[in-house]
């Protein structure tokens, strides 16, 4: 009887370990989880709803070493997700943009599904139970100097949300074991920005938001922008903030379109349209027909012109500034949120030290690696979850592999 040791009950965790269950009753398989609460992580993801994975997976939903990914990933797909799911007795929906979650809504569904199923199988978890070292041993590994493995899953994530688990432990151990880790940092998360008006704190409005550096635009994405006391957020903020944060000593900035779906010519259109045949309404309430009232306040001001000034009185210059304004609102960037309020890790286990099929390591042929842990994140939308069950279960399908050959 083998022993198998699984460092971190998270997504992979639990995929790997749930994989190898099923495919043999020849290992002995325990998880080690930090926390006293397995699969914590997983209770915050889509805003408590868990958003599983994402039908319209393509590599470039991806960064970080995505050419590794793909083997997992084509041959774990998100229909397979919804089957292995299916299969543990929890159904799925698809919503807007491919979005699956389960048909309860619940996050904890899929955590008492995973948890279960690991229970039925025999799979112990010992919460509660960090691991600090790992040292190789003949044909195994020796964790914390007293728990002997033949096979070690270290699936420990990165360093984001470490309220959740993920304090970049899994790297301390990579480096233990003479792997090379690419310099973590923050992804999905939000942007701060100091030189920014704080009465725009709590505003909502629907951007294209695009990021530019050195006059190139890298990043251009359409949706909510969450306007905050320290800067910006919502999910196109939080899909450009890697760009950020792998190249901090780059100056950003966002550029925001606040009204997309109109042409600046024919807003601008509009506008002298409004002032001419309503001259006695303020420039706030023209603002405000088409921008959250904060919002439309603050453009104003930027332009030198004051919410009471009837709009009859505006020139067509000063229309055109807040119309140019409107379309184009520069936020300068001072740098990403940090690790307490990001998603995902970016950076990580370098990837040409592990095969892509089996997720295994060139150095120590029993070690395996898989999920957050590897130098390999994905955009808001199901894609992070969905690399976790991919490469958990190849792991776990290539170690039962392993020792049956």
């Amino acid at each position: 009887m083998k022993t198998v040791a699984i460092i971190g009950c998270g997504a992979a965790g639990s995929a790997a370990a749930i994989t190898l269950g099923r495919a043999s009753a020849d290992f002995t398989v325990t998880v080690y989880e930090r926390l006293a609460k397995p699969l914590k992580k997983l209770l915050a993801t889509g805003n408590g709803r868990c958003n599983l994975t994402n039908e319209r997976l393509s590599r470039s939903d991806y960064f970080g070493d995505t050419a590794f990914a793909e083997s997992a990933l084509r041959r774990y797909p998100p229909q397979s997700t919804v089957d292995f799911f299916a299969s543990m007795g929890l159904l799925c929906k698809t919503e807007a943009e491919g979005r699956v979650y389960p048909i309860s809504g619940q996050a904890s569904s899929v955590r008492e599904t995973l948890l279960a199923e690991m229970q039925r199988l025999g799979i112990a978890i010992e919460t509660g139970r960090e691991i600090t070292e790992v040292q190789p041993q003949k044909d195994g590994f020796l964790l914390n100097g007293q728990y002997f493995a033949d096979f070690l899953v270290l699936c420990a994530g990165g360093s984001a949300a470490p309220q959740h688990g993920t304090d970049g432990g899994a790297f301390r151990l990579l480096r233990q074991l003479g792997h090379t880790v690419v310099s973590p940092a923050p992804a999905l998360t939000a942007l701060v920005a100091s030189r920014f008006p704080k009465s725009l704190k709590g505003v909502r409005c629907v951007c294209r938001a695009a990021l530019v550096c050195k006059g190139k635009e890298l990043y251009n994405m359409g949706g909510e922008v969450q306007f905050t006391e320290y800067g910006l957020s919502g999910i196109p903020i939080m899909q450009l903030s890697r760009l950020v944060s792998v190249a901090p000593q780059e100056h950003f900035t966002v550029k925001l379109d606040c009204l997309p779906q109109m042409p600046e010519a024919q807003l601008q259109s509009f506008l002298l349209e409004t002032k001419k045949s309503a001259p006695q309404k303020t420039a706030g309430t023209l603002a405000q027909g088409i921008l959250p009232k904060a919002l439309g306040d603050a453009l104003l001001l930027s332009c030198g012109i004051h919410r009471d000034e009837p709009c009859g009185k505006l020139t067509e210059v000063q229309i055109a500034r807040f119309v140019g304004t409107v379309k184009c609102y520069t936020v300068e960037i001072d740098r990403p949120r940090g690790f307490d309020f990001a998603q995902v890790t970016a950076g990580g286990a370098d990837v040409s030290e592990f095969d892509p099929v089996t997720m295994q390591s060139k150095k120590w042929p029993h070690l395996y690696v898989c999920g957050e842990t590897l130098n390999i994140d994905g955009g808001c939308g199901g894609y992070n979850l969905q690399w976790a069950w991919s490469s958990g279960r190849a792991a776990g399908e290539a170690i039962a592999k392993e020792y049956a050959d």
